[in-house]
Order: structure tokens, then C-alpha cells, then sequence
């Protein structure tokens, strides 16, 4: 497509104009400015986080198993996050049981 081309007869090319800001933040807030579309922090109770976050000796056995299922497939295929997983699955559950 040819580019347009200017006249040289002394007037100036027309600015743009922007689209004026919305009055409410960034417009992505609805305007009645309903509380359950607000984004709230998420927050864990003490039991919570102590129960998802393992301890370090426990992480320490998952990690060793983790690596154990990564040797025992001869290290092709799979992910480190799958062996993660099983290993935690493996690990946390002999933990309840004992």
C-alpha cells in the first residue's frame, strides 16, 4: 500500500486526541464498586503453612527419593516436577501411617 503523501501548502497535519481516562482507577474496576470483584491478599492460618511447607529433613528424604525415581527410569523422560510429586506422595504418606 502506497504511503500517503503531505501537501506542502503551510498547514499543519491533525493531531490525535487520546481518549479521556475513565474517572473510576484504571477502568478496571466495575463503577458500583462491588467488594467481590476487589482482590483480597490471601492469607493461611499457622496450621496451614506448617502443614504445606515440609521440614527440612522431610524435604531432604523427598528430594533423595525424587532423585531415586529419576535414576531408576535411566534419566530419559519424565520431569523433575513429576518425580517431586510422587516422591512427596510417597514420603508424606509413609509418614502418616508410622
Amino acid at each position: 500500500m502506497p504511503k500517503a503523501t503531505r501537501a506542502n501548502d503551510g498547514t499543519t497535519p491533525k493531531k490525535r486526541s487520546r481518549k479521556p481516562t475513565p474517572a473510576v482507577g484504571n477502568g478496571t474496576q466495575p463503577e458500583n464498586g462491588s467488594a467481590a470483584q476487589v482482590a483480597r491478599p490471601v492469607t493461611t492460618t499457622p496450621e496451614f503453612a506448617h502443614a504445606s511447607q515440609p521440614s527440612p529433613v522431610v524435604e531432604e528424604k523427598i528430594r533423595t527419593r525424587a532423585y531415586e525415581l529419576y535414576l531408576q527410569r535411566g534419566g530419559v523422560g519424565g520431569s523433575p516436577e513429576q518425580d517431586w510429586l510422587r516422591a512427596k506422595e510417597e514420603v508424606c504418606g509413609q509418614q502418616r501411617t508410622a
